[in-house]
């Protein structure tokens, strides 16, 4: 591959010509989502490269989020990577030890071949019994001779013995350090409430918790937000969980991955124990990655997206199901990092400057295979207490600043609320403050909300919006309910929207702003169509004239969404 050519911009006016220029794009998208510019960037790069001369080497891939795209993104690999096994550029791209062919190296071990090792002779250092690489770790392995297993593809740990068996519950002993593991906005919040808002919602209800933004003696105020915005929550994984993978490692659970003669690869925070490292920054439900399946399971005989992704598999289900154990390398080299999570303040920093309500469904299923699962941060969030002592429950979190959704400096300018389920957070928030701008006596334009929940008990916030009402903060409410209302007809959100396109026509045209929150896949999706059908009929547009009137509604601030799944 020719590597010295760029696709920037030339200096004059002419095209660049990339005659020579060797290239491959695999593209990010979600058909779920955004059906209608699913992968378009990706698309219209890999056919402007093709114009301007370049050479495909491989047909571009797809990526799709909405479906599968770690599988997505294997196979577009694997094609790639046997186009380059002759190259003689393979070594530029392959990193050191890698196999070009995609062979998986592992280190496990049955587990009940561990008998074998009981009495055995103490092993030297980086000896390989039985062809599994141990190594002696006195005093922190599990093994009746005191060796572990280590990894022979990832860099080998050096474990220090426990200090104690006290489990941090946070890591803001870290922040400011070279190891600092949450934003360095974040800050210790008070959790002061946490409540299921539905009498009969049973354990899939709404929730809502309240922090407070100040310290624990209310003199300084630990962080600020503005209507709209975001806050993100750094969770933990559940004990029990935590405790099946130490279970699994043949190693202390309290022992520390030490601060020194660690490779700039590894990817968590130092001075941490295993169990805290497992707990705080890996996110130990999330499924394999491809690779990590094909080492776990030793063979590429399998299809990833059904037997892996669909069913929701984890690495603990993998390793449990094999009866096997894994050397604590291979598992924090290729586990999934815990990313923050990112909740729709539900609150006006207008009526509550200190304080932020977040809103919340406990994510809890069972699996194609029969497996209870439960979310890794509603799991965590529900976990907190408040018990109204001067002692309270924290989470580590920040704001993050969302401009693109916010109220209209005009209040006259007319609003349109549309959410579903837990999308009735931000709206919350919204009408918060419209609430408090009517209660200052503002005059306020139009304000029509159509909201969807899944049934009259899984209803929330019903005496705000009827205050709201009262004030003049809305004008209008359709509420819905999309199963349980016996002999009343079910309906969704999606279907009070078409029943009132000609009301919703009108308020584009008038230039009114139009709020969307809620799902991303399902709920964004289906509302997205019926707001094209909508200005096809009403606005007598075709389609591409419609996309274009909707996305400068984007452009204009007229229309704004929180969408997320």
């Amino acid at each position: 591959m020719n590597k010295d050519k760029g696709v920037g911009k030339s200096s004059g006016n002419a095209d660049p010509n990339l005659n020579g220029l060797e290239y491959a794009v695999f593209g990010l998208g979600n058909s779920a989502g955004h059906a209608k510019y699913f992968n378009v960037i990706g698309k219209s790069l890999d056919a402007r490269l093709e114009e301007l001369g370049a050479s495909r080497v491989v047909e571009i891939g797809l990526g799709d989020d909405g479906d599968c795209i770690e599988d997505d993104f294997d196979i577009w690999m694997d094609g790639f990577m046997s186009k380059l096994k002759d190259s003689e550029t393979v070594q530029d791209l392959v990193a050191d030890g890698e196999d070009v062919a995609g062979a998986e190296l592992s280190s496990f071990e049955h587990i009940e071949e561990e008998h074998e090792l009981e009495g055995a002779e103490e092993s030297t250092e980086s000896e390989v019994m039985k062809g599994k690489p141990r190594i002696s770790c006195p005093g922190i392995a599990m093994s009746g001779n005191e060796t572990r297993l280590i990894s022979e593809k990832f860099p080998t740990l050096k474990l220090l013995p426990r200090e104690s068996d006290v489990v941090r519950k946070h890591l803001f002993h870290l922040q400011g350090t070279a190891d600092q593991f949450y934003d360095e906005k974040a800050g210790k919040l008070d959790v002061i409430g946490n409540k299921l808002l539905g009498i009969e919602a049973g354990e899939s209800g709404i929730h809502e918790m309240k922090v407070v933004l100040r310290d624990h003696n209310h003199t300084e105020q630990l962080l600020e937000y503005e209507t709209g915005d975001h806050l993100v929550v750094y969770p933990q994984n559940s004990q029990c969980i935590v405790d099946a993978y130490c279970n699994i490692v043949d190693v202390d659970r309290h022992a520390i991955i030490a601060s020194d003669d660690l490779t700039d690869s590894y990817p968590f925070p130092k001075g941490l124990t295993v169990c805290e490292t497992l707990s705080h920054c890996i996110d130990l439900g999330a499924p394999p990655s491809p690779s990590f399946t094909r080492m776990i399971l030793g063979t590429k005989d399998f299809d990833y997206k059904k037997d892996i992704a669909y069913t929701k598999r984890t690495v603990l289900d993998l390793l449990l199901q094999h009866n096997r154990r894994i050397s604590l390398e291979d598992l924090l080299f290729q586990c999934t990092p815990m990313r923050p999570r990112y909740y729709s303040i539900a609150s006006s920093n207008i009526r509550h400057p200190s304080e932020i309500r977040l809103v919340y469904r406990k994510v809890k299923y069972v699996t194609s295979l029969g497996v209870l699962r439960e979310g890794t941060c509603t799991s965590y969030l529900s976990h907190k207490g408040f018990v109204g002592s001067g002692s309270f429950a924290h989470i580590p979190a920040y704001v993050n600043s969302n401009p693109s959704f916010r109220m209209p400096k005009d209040n006259n300018v007319p609003l349109l609320f549309i959410a579903g389920g837990c999308g009735v957070a931000p709206i919350r928030a919204l009408l918060e403050e419209r609430i408090e701008l009517a209660k200052a006596g503002h005059k306020l334009g139009p304000g029509t909300l159509f909201l969807g929940f899944r049934n009259k008990d899984d209803e929330v916030y019903r005496h705000m919006i009827e205050y709201g009402l009262h004030l003049g903060a809305l004008s209008h409410v359709d509420v819905t309910y999309s199963s349980g209302c016996g002999d009343e007809k079910n309906k969704m959100v999606t279907d009070v929207v078409k029943d009132n396109g000609d009301r919703i026509w009108d308020h584009f045209e008038s230039g009114g702003v139009t709020y969307l929150c809620g799902g991303a896949r399902s709920f964004g999706a289906a509302i997205e169509s019926s707001f094209f059908d909508i200005i096809q009929e009403h606005g007598k547009m075709d389609f591409e004239g419609a996309e274009r009137y909707l996305r400068n509604m984007v452009k204009n601030g007229k229309l704004m969404d929180d969408l997320a799944d």
